[in-house]
């Protein structure tokens, strides 16, 4: 059945409410707009709506990277490496972009009033609210989803993820599961990019595990949608959007010890 008018401000913070969102809480939010459907004021209102019932005193976070990132220049010629290497601009909190297919709400909150950002590029986040320094502060340059990184503080302080008409596969923080977890294989990567240090431009070598690529044995969605079978975690209406919301601490426990029991 299609929406006959817009969703207001007020029926989106009253579906939160009744998902489980509460003042105070630190959030992480994955969302599809379309699936939210038309929002009086447009998708910054989606945000807003967020940041009404999280209060002053919630963090809204979301994951941006930088969609301008050349950590592929392995893949290129020599010619064609020297080539990005001499020109290539430098990774900038302030203006550097969000990864599009993140949602566009991910450029919104990156630049939204008071909003910060973590300074690891390839894994940036972005929060506002009263934990966001601290959240985003100190984020690792090396093994950004594991010890250290926001995800890991999102567990350590209760948090959650918020799944807005989002697909399960798109949970971030199994990434951080993945770091954590005790398997046979993890593929390692190297990459550079440029950041701007004391005036100048400077390359930096970054290692990683390889999150880049679908597994073969194991997909995101299949960890929540058995995560969700346990009982787990929270399922609603926000919009036109079907919603949940899911312990990061627990979720994590839970990922790590599937994660194991198969690839351990």
């Amino acid at each position: 059945m299609t929406q006959p008018f817009p969703h207001t401000p007020a029926q989106l913070r009253e579906g939160l409410v009744h998902l489980g969102v509460t003042a105070g809480q630190v959030v992480m939010l994955h969302t599809s707009v379309k699936a939210v459907g038309p929002v009086l004021g447009g998708p910054n209102t989606i945000i807003q709506s967020l940041l009404d019932v999280l209060t002053p005193d919630g963090t809204l976070m979301m994951y941006v990277g930088w969609q301008d990132i050349p950590d592929w220049l392995d893949e290129m010629t020599p010619e064609g490496a020297a080539h990005y290497r001499a020109h290539h601009p430098p990774f900038d909190p302030a203006t550097s972009r969000a990864v599009r297919e993140n949602s566009v709400l991910a450029e919104f909150l990156r630049t939204w009033p008071g909003a910060h950002r973590s300074l690891n590029a390839e894994n940036s986040m972005s929060a506002v609210g009263a934990k966001a320094a601290w959240i985003t502060a100190d984020h690792p340059l090396h093994f950004g989803y594991g010890p250290g990184s926001p995800l890991e503080k999102l567990t350590q302080i209760g948090g959650k993820v918020l799944l807005l008409g989002s697909p399960l596969d798109t949970v971030t923080l199994l990434h951080y599961a993945e770091n954590r977890a005790r398997m046979r294989h993890k593929n390692r990567v190297q990459y550079s990019y440029p950041v701007l240090r004391e005036g100048q431009v400077v390359w930096i070598e970054v290692d990683d595990f390889d999150t880049g690529e679908p597994h073969g044995d194991y997909s995101f969605e299949q960890i929540v949608s058995e995560y969700l079978a346990t009982g787990q975690g929270q399922r609603g209406m926000v919009g036109s959007a079907t919603s949940y919301l899911l312990d990061a601490a627990d979720l994590t426990t839970f990922a790590i010890a599937w994660l194991e029991a198969r690839y351990g």
